[in-house]
């Protein structure tokens, strides 16, 4: 999809508070407008840039939303859901927070200019209650969606907090990056569905995850699709499983390459000449042949991955 993406996701663990967004104490807003920060001594510096304002944001959206739900901002986000303002507070320090500062580090050097609006709702009713509330159509088929026109996220947080991870990688990444090609953009969301910090807390790191049983006897009957097709073609409805699950753990095997993060950067730099960024695929891993890179990976599936995970 390309204003609106979401998949079922599975669940990173604590890290450090990250500093480049953060504001430790986000700021509360009623459905009158009225915001009141929390004590000074409770805030931690904001060294992403310039601040991005979200007052405008928080108090529209407490508008929207049924009065007894959670508007809190920390620039530049705005944070909202139907749970307790500490939950939401909780929901911040421990996974939005970290894992925004852990992308930047590995991808993104551009900030956000502009507010992102994350609401988490902690059920399927209220996931629902939320969508109706801001007269947008019912998305419950997915667990998360990214709206690029909005800048807005919407997760059924029942489903599992690693959703926040794939939503917050779409979008850091357009405001980063805003012609990442689309294959590449949900790829590298999808590898954060499971993923733990680094030992410094300051890089995430995708781990194997349910999706791997997708591409179980695919694999070994040699029935998986080409990497340039699966870059250049939209996922089949009838098929998607397994296309995420290939798209996933290729992302995986250049994470193991220590590639995944030149080859967005290499993504980055070359768009305007390559703007699907299979040249820049072809050159990370020195290969003139892009069929090639099908034969290394599949073989890499067969002897790496399954020892690895249920393959």
């Amino acid at each position: 999809m390309t204003l609106l993406r979401g998949q079922i996701l599975t669940t990173g663990p604590l890290a450090l508070i990250a500093i480049c967004y953060a504001i430790a104490g986000p700021a509360s807003v009623t459905n009158h407008g009225v915001a009141s920060l929390l004590p000074e001594a409770s805030r931690v510096s904001h060294s992403a840039g310039e601040a991005v304002d979200c007052t405008k944001t928080a108090e529209q959206l407490a508008k929207k939303l049924p009065a007894d739900w959670t508007v809190l901002i920390s620039e530049p986000f705005v944070l909202a859901g139907d749970c307790r303002q500490d939950q939401l507070t909780k929901y911040f320090r421990d996974t939005i927070s970290p894992t925004a500062q852990a992308l930047s580090v590995q991808y993104f050097d551009t900030h956000p200019t502009w507010p992102i609006t994350i609401i988490l709702c902690s059920s399927d009713e209220s996931y629902r209650e939320c969508h109706h509330s801001l007269n947008e159509r019912d998305r419950s088929e997915y667990a998360g969606i990214y709206s690029r026109a909005e800048h807005r996220v919407i997760v059924n947080i029942a489903t599992g907090e690693g959703t926040l991870a794939h939503e917050l990688t779409h979008a850091l990444a357009h405001a980063d990056f805003p012609d990442l090609p689309e294959w590449l953009d949900e790829w590298l969301a999808s590898l954060y569905e499971e993923c733990e910090f680094s030992s410094d807390g300051m890089r995430l790191i995708g781990a194997e995850n349910w999706r791997g049983a997708a591409l179980h006897g695919l694999v070994q009957r040699g029935e998986l699709r080409s990497i340039v097709d699966l870059a250049t073609e939209q996922f089949a409805a009838e098929n998607a499983a397994v296309d995420y699950a290939q798209a996933r753990y290729f992302c995986l095997y250049l994470q193991q390459r220590n590639l995944l993060e030149p080859f967005y950067r290499k993504c980055r730099s070359q768009a305007k000449a390559d703007r699907t960024g299979l040249q820049a695929l072809a050159e990370c891993l020195n290969s003139n042949d892009l069929r090639s890179i099908d034969v290394q990976f599949q073989s890499w599936l067969r002897t790496s991955a399954p020892e690895r995970s249920s393959l």
